[in-house]
């Protein structure tokens, strides 16, 4: 075939393509390539057909045969370029970028415009493949161009800017090229902005600002970049909070960056990084409390600053709050790893390990000492910094491993020797030792090569107060380093403790000693010591109101279990003002921090009893008798309540324990008495009249022991005389007692005594109890006694000028009672009856005392009945009648009224 022919082939296939006949185009260029194997028209016209036929692997290779035998033609790469596009083919992806490159070079020096549509197009291709370092460079080259070609700075512009948009979506995965032509971009589409200030100009400066406080190393340019946005938008906050966080976690704070938080602040008072700064300040001024309150403030709303969470946990630390310090620490941590590593968060997780380290050496418990210990390892090269090296081994010290604190020490002097902490360190271990001498020797020279350090004066002087015989009796030294150590650290809440101790026990200052506790507590609010010293300094001096001040203000703040020491003497303080619901769940909270203690229990039970409480007082008292066995005064209450609740012989028990273990026990003895005076008693109501004077006798033997010890208490006197007069009622030839000859005033042995001896005794007991105290009470049981003895004497026909003496005795006591007490329907009662009695017969006299008796208890059915039968006796039926009556109405189960009913209906019958 001639070149006539092939030429008119091409043209054929060429008017095939174009009347979309492709297949017949196939065949012309088949017949083409017969001739001409490497035809480039053929092979193009070929990749064309195939592509519109869909057999794109047959366009592909036929586009490429073409490509390699003309490379700088156009029309291969284009129909390559176009079937890639077309056409998801596996090879696209890693040829059309070669394709695109081609298409560039071909298109440079041809056709501008055309290399601009395929360079954005390879653009984008290196975009959606992550590969941002060629999309900065072939963006950059487009700007170029279109620079050359003169375009207008509002299509630059929008280049610059939408490289921004390219490469700032993922910075972090960017190399420093990269990063460095995505600032350039920045800049020139900053400075490209046709209108500035605007909306627009104010995202994008937020964006390259965005972007910049990713890299810590661009720190100048950052800077550089909030400084020009801050000018030209003055009143905005985000450059001014990027840039103060910045220069924050920076550590490089300067005057300039200060005054750029305070600039913050007045713009928004609750701005993050502004009161951060100003926290930041406060700290550097040693204004602790401000830089606490700033920091915490600020770190609500910038909760991911760093350096504010270290900052804060040394102002903490400062101010001797570890616990706090801790959790600060620990804040910062979590933020520095959620980072990552990087040269500058190492540094910062080292300084907080530190501080933490430290934050909990000062808590000086096993746990946080082991913790201590685990968070000293975690920092880098640990082992080689003496500062580290002593805290771990305070730590060992704390948590009671003193060899590993003695070698750690050991190995620090021979390296060190120069370092004031070091020899602190020692000093500390032979303290803990009780080598005080050593321990001074040491810490003087810790203060002779730093003088400043408050707790090296504390230590002395702590030092001092424990030290021998002589600094014992003169604490002098010790107070002279204390005040040393409260001038140098204002916020050190132990030492005013040891203050107030010496103004306490050593000066006898009260109230100077107060304050110094005050103090402490103020200070550190977990010092329990502090705080309960200032409320028993409080009680002493009679300040009840700031007692109970510190008592609430510790309790309102007090979770569940803690607190005890507030509780417990808050619920004392309630018990002793008789406000006794409030004395229980004050004490039940004390009880809830120290379940074990017995001395809450006993005072939960002084509650319960205080308020009625009986079964709860006495489970308790029973309570704290079990944790501590030893307890006397445990096993006197519950004896004591189970006599309160009728059950005498489990109370007698409970004394003749207590008797055990001390014979002289009177409140025991006493209650032993006691209980045995009331058995007798129900013996007598069951007609057990041989029990009762078996009861009488032993409650008199314990009354009489109980005497012999406290022959001065009033009380113990009544209650013998109580007991001899208790058997009145039972027959003389019943009545044989024993008696102790010390209640008789013999000096051993014991006697005898029949009933009239008995009654005769109990009334000089009387007289004893009215010698140590005269009471009402006692004179009308004395009252009562001289009348049992008449009754006595006239049952058994004795002589009845004693008779009568014995009745005028009773009423002179009687009449003393009322004179003492007129209120007490009892008292006249008792002296009506008397007054009625055949020996006196004063009847007038008898019923002005009934009828005081009813006025003084209107509820009276005794004086009532009393009142009857002397209207009986005189003859007064109808008024006898009418008293019998009102005394069935008052009391139907008081059997003497019936009965004088009954016979003023005899008599009325009789009279009829």
């Amino acid at each position: 075939m001639s070149s006539k022919e092939v030429k008119t082939a091409l043209k054929s296939a060429r008017d095939a393509i174009r009347n979309k006949e492709y297949k017949e185009a196939l065949k012309h260029c088949k017949t083409v390539l017969k001739q001409e194997k490497n035809n480039y028209n053929a092979w193009v016209f070929i990749g064309v057909a195939a592509a519109e036929l869909e057999q794109p692997d047959q366009a592909q290779s036929a586009y490429k045969k073409a490509a390699e035998l003309e490379p700088d033609q156009l029309l291969a790469w284009q129909g390559l370029a176009n079937l890639y596009e077309k056409y998801n083919h596996i090879n696209a992806k890693d040829d059309l970028p070669g394709v695109y490159q081609k298409l560039l070079d071909l298109y440079e020096s041809v056709d501008k415009q055309k290399w601009c549509d395929v360079c954005k197009k390879l653009v984008d291709l290196y975009y959606q493949e992550k590969k941002h370092l060629e999309v900065a460079r072939t963006w950059h080259k487009l700007i170029k161009t279109r620079q050359e070609q003169g375009a207008e700075n509002e299509e630059l512009h929008q280049l610059w800017r939408k490289l921004t948009q390219f490469l700032a979506e993922s910075t972090e995965d960017q190399n420093n090229e990269t990063q460095q032509l995505l600032f350039t971009a920045f800049e020139n589409a900053l400075g490209l902005s046709d209108k500035i200030p605007s909306e627009d100009h104010q995202v994008l400066y937020r964006h390259f600002i965005q972007s910049l406080s990713k890299f810590p190393h661009e720190s100048a340019r950052l800077k550089k970049a909030c400084e020009g946005m801050i000018n030209i938008y003055p009143t905005v906050q985000y450059p001014l909070e990027v840039l103060c966080l910045h220069l924050i976690e920076s550590g490089n704070l300067t005057d300039e960056g200060q005054q750029y938080c305070c600039r913050l602040v007045e713009m928004d008072s609750k701005s993050g990084p502004g009161l951060i700064g100003l926290g930041i300040k406060a700290l550097q001024d040693k204004k602790y409390e401000d830089a606490v309150r700033n920091l915490t403030e600020g770190l609500k709303e910038s909760p991911v600053c760093t350096s504010g969470w270290y900052h804060l946990a040394e102002a903490q630390v400062k101010m001797h709050r570890p616990k706090e310090a801790v959790l600060s620490c620990s804040q910062a941590l979590k933020i520095v790893d959620n980072l990552g590593a990087s040269g500058n968060s190492l540094y910062q997780r080292n300084l907080c390990l530190h501080l933490k380290a430290e934050a909990l050496i000062k808590l000086s418990d096993y746990d946080s000492s082991e913790e201590a210990i685990r968070t000293l390892d975690q920092i880098s090269d640990a082992d080689n910094i003496p500062g580290l090296l002593v805290l771990k081994s305070l730590a060992y010290r704390n948590k009671g491993s003193f060899d590993e604190a003695a070698k750690i020490m050991e190995d620090l002097l021979s390296s060190y020797p120069d370092l004031a902490e070091v020899h602190a360190l020692e000093a500390l271990i032979h303290f803990t030792k009780k080598d005080y001498l050593q321990a001074e020797k040491c810490f003087q020279r810790a203060l002779e090569k730093d003088t400043e350090v408050a707790e090296y004066h504390y230590q002395l002087g702590l030092t001092y107060w424990f030290m021998g015989e002589e600094t014992r009796k003169d604490k002098t030294k010790a107070l002279t380093h204390f005040l040393k150590a409260a001038r140098l650290d204002t916020y050190m809440g132990k030492v005013f403790c040891y203050l107030g101790h010496y103004y306490r026990d050593v000066v006898g200052d009260k109230n100077r000693a107060r304050g110094c506790y005050r103090k402490a507590f103020e200070l550190d609010d977990t010092d329990a010591e502090s705080g309960a010293a200032a409320v028993d300094l409080s009680v002493e001096l009679e300040d009840m109101e700031m007692a109970l001040a510190i008592l609430t203000t510790v309790t309102q703040k007090a979770s569940a279990g803690t607190a005890k020491w507030a509780w417990l003497r808050r619920g004392l303080y309630y018990l002793k003002a008789g406000q006794h619901s409030q004395a229980v769940a004050d004490l039940q909270a004390a009880l809830r921090a120290d379940p074990k203690d017995f001395n809450c229990w006993e005072s939960l039970g002084e509650a319960y009893l205080s308020r009625g409480g009986y079964t709860t007082a006495l489970k308790s008292f029973t309570k704290a008798s079990e944790l501590n066995p030893e307890s006397i005064y445990s096993v006197f209450k519950v004896a004591a309540i189970q006599q309160i609740l009728g059950k005498y012989k489990e109370a007698v028990a409970q004394y003749q324990m207590i008797i055990k273990k001390k014979e002289d026990y009177v409140p025991a003895l006493k209650g032993l008495g006691e209980c045995h005076l009331m058995m007798a008693k129900a013996a007598l109501v069951d007609y057990l009249d041989g029990k009762a004077v078996d009861y009488i006798e032993k409650a008199l033997e314990y009354f009489t022991c109980a005497l012999q010890h406290r022959a001065d208490v009033s009380c113990l006197w009544k209650l013998a005389g109580d007991a001899c007069t208790c058997l009145y009622a039972v027959a003389p030839s019943k009545v044989n007692v024993h008696v102790l000859g010390v209640l008789l005033g013999q000096k051993e042995g014991k006697q005898v005594l029949k009933k009239n001896e008995l009654l005769h005794l109990g009334g000089r007991c009387y007289g004893r109890a009215l010698k140590l105290m005269s009471t009402s009470n006692t004179w009308c049981d004395l009252g009562i006694n001289y009348y049992r003895q008449a009754q006595h004497l006239a049952e058994t026909g004795s002589n009845m000028n004693d008779l009568k003496e014995l009745l005028e005795k009773s009423l002179h006591c009687l009449k003393k009672a009322v004179r003492l007490d007129s209120n007490n329907h009892l008292y006249w009662n008792a002296l009506g009856v008397v007054a009625c009695y055949s020996g006196i017969g004063n009847y007038a006299l008898a019923q002005h005392c009934f009828i005081k008796s009813i006025q003084s208890e209107q509820i009276n059915a005794v004086a009532w009945t009393n009142l009857g039968v002397l209207y009986l006796t005189n003859e007064n039926i109808e008024q006898a009648h009418e008293a019998f009556k009102m005394a069935q109405s008052l009391d139907p189960s008081y059997l003497m009224c019936w009965i004088g009913q009954h016979i003023t209906f005899l008599d009325f019958n009789f009279l009829t």
